[in-house]
């Protein structure tokens, strides 16, 4: 489902569309950066030129993406990614910095950076697909928040700083799941139906209000089965300080 919604805005670019080009480039910065940072083996920032080399390989490989082939996309970037990585190094003479696997020949197949991809280290690799996968999920909460007048940008305004209320609206946003009227309402009308909601559970229509945009995210996300990687994220901030 991911993969789909993702090769749909590559045709989009394709065609034009400039718009979706900056969404994915937008919910895919993380992964940019993780996966910049893994090849490099330390840390990377957006100002490091490491990360500008991501960045315009991820764009590359938007406008040369061959659905086609079978290939993954996020595959696909990151063989760019590793490949304009590799220049780099060579260009600047800096040696210490190729990766093991890479030999000295100035041309790589595609098939070979394909193989090392898998020996940069299973952990680390493991964590950039993870990543990939949640910033996958995070384009469609996006598409599925804006119905509701929401976009994810936004939401680190609206996330409890305290674990505590983010637990208690946890739990808020589980007693709502709970009542068919309720959410059956909210699909609907595409708004929380605040007045009926409190009215059965008892909570304060104020309280309620404050956190409207926060308390629809986590209804939207747990009545979407395939986001598991959103899902793991939410338990791990109910659990640690920190947003959405």
């Amino acid at each position: 489902m991911g993969r789909t919604r993702i090769e749909s805005l590559i045709e989009e670019v394709k065609a034009g569309n400039d718009f979706s080009r900056e969404s994915l480039i937008r919910h895919y910065k993380s992964y940019i950066l993780n996966t910049v940072a893994n090849i490099c083996n330390r840390t990377i920032t957006w100002s490091d030129e490491e990360a500008s080399i991501g960045l315009l390989a991820f764009n590359k490989a938007i406008d040369t993406f061959d659905q086609t082939k079978g290939r993954p996309f996020l595959d696909y970037v990151f063989l760019l990614i590793k490949r304009d990585l590799i220049d780099l190094f060579r260009k600047e003479k800096r040696p210490d910095e190729l990766p093991m696997e890479v030999v000295e020949e100035d041309n790589h197949s595609e098939n070979e950076l394909a193989a090392s991809s898998t020996e940069m280290g299973m952990e680390a690799y493991h964590e950039s697909m993870l990543a990939a996968e949640l910033a996958e999920e995070i384009i469609e909460l996006d598409q599925a928040l804006a119905a509701f007048q929401i976009s994810f940008e936004e939401l680190e305004d609206y996330s409890p700083k305290h674990r505590d209320t983010r637990n208690e609206l946890l739990q808020m946003a589980q007693s709502f799941l709970k009542d068919d009227e309720c959410v059956e309402q909210l699909l609907k009308k595409k708004r929380l139906p605040i007045k009926l909601f409190c009215k059965k559970t008892g909570y304060r229509p104020k309280t309620v209000e404050r956190h409207r945009k926060y308390l629809i995210t986590l209804i939207i996300i747990q009545l979407n089965q395939d986001w598991v990687q959103l899902k793991q994220f939410l338990q791990q901030a109910s659990g640690n300080e920190g947003s959405l």
